[in-house]
């Protein structure tokens, strides 16, 4: 049985439409239902109803899920298995990354190792910290490489090590009073009226500490969680906003609005690697955690 059939499978179990699967795994959608239809045929049972736009699992499919998932964990324990053979710099890297240093700063790593390593591969998974934090505990990553705060508790069973350190800083409208100076009190800072993000956020909880430890006040004029909306709602003159500089480094270049650093403190979103700690590492993984740290 063909494994590509199953990843089909568990895709469209996960994500509810053969056409979103089909974009995950870069196949044409009618590839993506001929899998189907072969396991369909194989197992000579029905695995998918179609209510109206929706999909839903037979009786069938929901009682393949299982065995499914456990064929391509086991899958994917062999390849570790095999990797953890080979030398340094070959073999596949399965990464997990959260959004902010998958998105800015996670492909300039990657870039930098394939230089030195152009033989090894790389399978990037992102998604939330806390979910990324899961799948190294569970074994099904590699590694991970995270955003985090040195508040945030830790997990004795990983191994954590801080790789690089994103600046915060307070983005500004052009037209707003303190557009042009560099540095700012954050007495300064008085009654700010700022766009944020939810309230459980990184970010989010170190504004907070920073206005509280010096009991400033500030308004909250927008609450939003998408980064985008964000930076173009400073753009227009609808708020401040902080951001790590990362995130924002292209607009800060084309001079869509200004920054501002606070001269009280420097606030910093640290990135960290994080493995396993009691797990014997192949060759390629070691080489990379240790190329992280040495950058660092």
């Amino acid at each position: 049985m063909d494994l590509i059939k199953l990843k089909s499978f568990l895709a469209i179990t996960e994500l509810g439409s053969f056409s979103r699967a089909a974009e995950v795994l870069y196949f044409s959608q009618p590839a993506i239902s001929a899998h189907i239809k072969e396991l369909e045929y194989e197992y000579d049972t029905k695995l998918f109803n179609r209510i109206g736009r929706k999909i839903e699992l037979t009786k069938s499919g929901e009682a393949l899920v299982y065995y499914v998932e456990s064929i391509l964990d086991t899958f994917e324990e062999s390849k570790k298995a095999i990797n953890s053979l080979k030398e340094a710099g070959l073999g596949e890297l399965s990464i997990g990354t959260s959004s902010l240093p998958g998105a800015h700063l996670v492909p300039e790593y990657l870039s930098r190792y394939k230089l030195q390593n152009p033989e090894v591969t790389f399978n990037v998974t992102i998604s939330k910290a806390v979910d990324i934090r899961e799948m190294v505990l569970k074994n099904k990553l590699d590694i991970g490489i995270i955003g985090s705060q040195d508040a945030e508790y830790k997990d004795i069973r990983l191994e954590e090590k801080i790789i690089d350190r994103d600046e915060m800083v307070l983005a500004i409208p052009n037209t707003h009073v303190l557009s042009g100076k560099e540095k700012v009190s954050i007495f300064d800072l008085n009654n700010l009226e700022l766009i944020v993000s939810f309230k459980n956020t990184l970010s989010r909880q170190a504004i907070n500490k920073l206005f509280l430890k010096y009991d400033v006040p500030y308004t909250i004029k927008h609450e939003i969680n998408d980064k985008a909306m964000r930076i173009a709602m400073v753009q227009n003159g609808l708020g401040c906003a902080f951001f790590t500089y990362s995130e924002i480094k292209r607009e800060v270049n084309s001079k869509w609005f200004s920054i501002l650093r606070i001269e009280e403190e420097t606030l910093y979103r640290n990135i960290v690697l994080i493995h396993l700690k009691e797990i014997s590492m192949s060759p390629t993984v070691k080489s990379f955690c240790n190329f992280l740290i040495k950058a660092e």
